[in-house]
């Protein structure tokens, strides 16, 4: 070890010693600002099995009544018409569950002639489940496209030619019905939609194996501008071309591939739109045409006729306060997604349920906005599993996924890290080998399930449904709606009301009707928002994308930032566009909790969940004040918000403690390189406090400071390997040398070897 380090080292601890003494009481570094504790939420409502993701969703808060947004019932007026029908003045059609399927449902059926009476409830926040973890596409279906093609050329052809090609016509019908239902999203929304190049690079002419199972796809690099406009002409042409994209070209615009040998690259279009704010506009959009519809109300059981079969209405509870109410339906509809058999098992039944529905779990994962150009995507559509892996530009990050493991649906979004790997994997293997994707990298990752369904009641030898399922119990006359994407929700609304309104009843209207917001929007808007609140072009921006002619509402709220510019509206996090406004608004928009902001009204928890739970504080503020929480209700929102964004996975992985402690260390380089988790090659102050917190070293601000500048010797803010092994070897006094010898069992790791320097 050199002398200049030892005396560096000894100095250091005499300056560290006359430290002024900062507050005692300082909060600990990244440990929650409140502990967490078990909520009192049951495990079992009415003797079923509640998910234990709920535990974390949906804590009642006792909000005061807030009106809604201009023109719409405030959440408590919708909850008090909901508890005022009874058995003489039934609704028409109840929904259950508040998706881009069950809101649809409503806005459809309220929007028709004839002045159809219709309510709608959801568990936890519209979109909380399914629609809010989609890949942000409403894609047309190449996929299927390809598959059916595929079909049609096999074996199969010869041995039941009549079946494949009635196979691929409903195949190809389906691909139809989903560019007309993405031209109707593209045309009429336009606040909430737009189009997003996405390229498909080719590095052969061949392609071996052969993607979906068949021979002629091997040579797909070939026929991939063929087949491109091919699906283009699917559309009528209304959707920007497909075209070529050459070599150097490919090599300008994605320099992320830059040492693969590209031949060209095949570009087609696909609609990209915010989810959970196209799910949240549906909604709105049905309250406008006067459906009653509320989130956080949960069916707890169903009511029946004298005979104990009829279904005719449900028993709720209000999960904001916890009051229960009755809700009386001619016909109700259920909307579950992959949890619709959870629904149907509060059906009377004399036999056993048959399973309806089961789930398909899709993990995503969002990294940096350098991994994508931002006004480009990229398709790997041959990974090593045969699945579609997509990068695409998204909120100025990098959305890459999704894997397709069928599994159980939960309510938490926490993604298994064996999938988080194999995503990353892929991605080393797609993008230029001097683009290392780290671990580290990976901001936000979540996963949601999609439903895979079956119709129960359907007689012997009826065709199986290619895309979605609609089924009525004949002996409770209750219907469930399972199944589809999100590029069809209007098409499975207005199949699903045609169901209960039969064939003389009115028909749907929504393909001639804007979506909430849609009013008023202009592609200028932004630019009309900026000279008139003098908000920054970035807030600006992302405002009129999200709730288009609305935005006037939201920027209403705003309040000053005392700044030359931007004038109005206070960030909420550093480096994201969201504002205090949104909050605000969000709860006129029956936003009831700090994890409904977060996750959906923004999108934070999505796009960076370091930066969600540092949010979480200013946001639980404003919720406070708008809704009148108390301080133990504001606690608990706190802890609840804590708990859910945990959940998703983000830099560090879930199993890192595990990692850390199980670890075996033969010298002080490979500690160092454990902790090294960005591969930067030092350490810095965040590094080292994420180690206490994930081993449980409770550190203050002022230990943590302490600690570090132990290890600083050069005083630049980075810890190299010199300056750690130096620390290591020469703290035997350091009160976090000896709290970080004790949690990994690593006391004697001196006497093993140093590594290069020390051995």
């Amino acid at each position: 070890m050199s002398t200049s380090l030892l005396l560096m080292l000894r100095a250091r601890r005499m300056k560290s010693s006359s430290l002024c003494i900062k507050e005692a009481t300082k909060s600990l570094y990244l440990k929650p600002f409140i502990k967490k504790r078990l909520f009192s939420s049951t495990s079992t409502l009415n003797g079923q099995r509640r998910d234990p993701g709920l535990a974390s969703t949906g804590q009642a808060s006792y909000p005061i009544e807030v009106s809604g947004p201009e023109g719409l019932p405030s959440r408590s007026e919708q909850i008090r018409r909901l508890a005022s029908s009874s058995s003489a003045s039934p609704y028409d059609i109840l929904v259950v569950g508040g998706g881009a399927t069950g809101c649809g449902i409503a806005f459809d059926a309220a929007s028709r002639e004839g002045s159809i009476k219709v309510a709608c409830i959801e568990r936890g926040d519209f979109a909380s489940e399914t629609s809010s973890r989609s890949t942000k596409l409403i894609w047309a279906g190449i996929r299927y496209m390809a598959t059916a093609t595929a079909s049609l050329l096999s074996k199969k052809l010869l041995t039941s030619p009549l079946e494949t090609l009635n196979d691929f016509a409903g195949e190809i019908k389906m691909v139809l019905n989903c560019h007309k239902e993405r031209r109707y999203m593209t045309d009429k929304q336009r606040h909430l939609t737009n189009w997003v190049p996405i390229a498909i690079p080719f590095s052969e002419w061949h392609v071996s194996p052969a993607p979906f199972g068949h021979p002629i796809f091997g040579f797909f690099p070939v026929l991939a501008p063929f087949v491109l406009k091919i699906y283009d002409s699917m559309s009528g042409f209304t959707c920007p071309p497909s075209y070529v994209m050459g070599r150097e070209k490919a090599k300008e615009i994605f320099p992320q591939l830059a040492d693969r040998l590209i031949k060209y690259c095949a570009v087609f279009y696909e609609a990209q739109h915010n989810d959970s704010r196209t799910n949240i506009a549906i909604a709105m959009s049905a309250a406008e045409h006067g459906a009653d519809i509320s989130n956080y109300v949960e069916m707890i059981d169903t009511i029946t006729e004298d005979d104990g079969k009829t279904v005719i209405g449900i028993k709720v509870m209000d999960r904001m306060t916890n009051e229960k109410f009755d809700i009386f339906s001619k016909k109700v509809v259920l909307a579950g997604g992959p949890f619709t058999d959870t629904m149907r098992s509060l059906e009377p039944a004399e036999e056993e349920m048959k399973t309806a529905v089961s789930a398909a779990s899709g993990t995503h994962l969002v990294l940096p906005g350098y991994y994508c150009p931002q006004n480009i995507g990229l398709l790997d559509y041959n990974t090593s599993d045969g699945r579609f892996l997509f990068f695409v530009p998204w909120e100025k990050h990098t959305l890459v996924g999704t894997t397709d493991t069928k599994c159980p649906a939960e309510t938490l979004p926490a993604p298994p890290e064996d999938e988080v790997k194999w995503i990353l994997d892929e991605c080393g293997k797609y993008l230029s080998k001097d683009l290392r994707v780290r671990r580290s990298d990976v901001l936000s990752a979540w996963r949601g399930w999609r439903p895979l369904a079956a119709d129960p009641h359907a007689p012997p030898g009826a065709p199986v449904s290619r895309d979605h399922i609609i089924s009525e119990n004949p002996e409770t006359g209750v219907i469930f709606v399972a199944g589809g994407k999100w590029t069809t929700w209007r098409e499975m609304a207005e199949e699903a009301v045609d169901k209960v309104v039969g064939e003389d009843g009115p028909k749907a209207r929504t393909l001639d009707l804007k979506l909430f917001g849609g009013e008023g929007y202009s592609p200028n808007l932004s630019i009309q928002l900026i000279q008139k609140h003098g908000m920054s072009n970035d807030t600006a921006v992302m405002l009129a994308k999200t709730y288009g002619g609305r935005s006037w509402e939201v920027c209403e709220m705003s309040h000053p930032t005392n700044h030359v510019w931007p004038r109005f509206g206070k960030q909420i996090v550093p480096n994201y566009p969201y504002i205090d406004a949104e909050v605000r608004y969000a709860c006129k928009e029956y936003a009831c909790t700090i994890e409904d902001v977060l996750s959906r009204r923004t999108r934070l928890a999505f796009l960076n969940k370091d930066a969600a739970m540092n949010a979480i504080p200013l946001v639980a503020d404003i919720m406070a004040e708008e809704l009148r929480w108390t301080e133990d209700v504001k606690a608990e929102q706190m802890i609840a918000a804590q708990a859910y964004i945990e959940s998703y996975a983000g830099r560090i992985p879930g199993n890192q403690e595990s990692t850390l402690r199980g670890s075996n260390y033969e010298n002080v380089k490979e500690l160092f390189d454990a902790i090294d988790t960005d591969f930067s090659g030092f350490l810095d102050r965040t590094e080292v406090g994420e180690l206490a917190s994930t081993l449980g070293i409770d550190l203050s601000e002022m230990d943590l400071d302490t600690a570090f500048q132990e290890m600083d010797l050069n005083s630049n803010g980075r810890v190299d390997l010199q300056e750690f092994e130096v620390w290591w070897s020469e703290t035997n006094d350091s009160d976090f040398y000896k709290k970080l010898s004790k949690e990994m069992k690593i006391s004697d790791l001196k006497s093993m070897g140093g590594g290069t320097m020390l051995g």
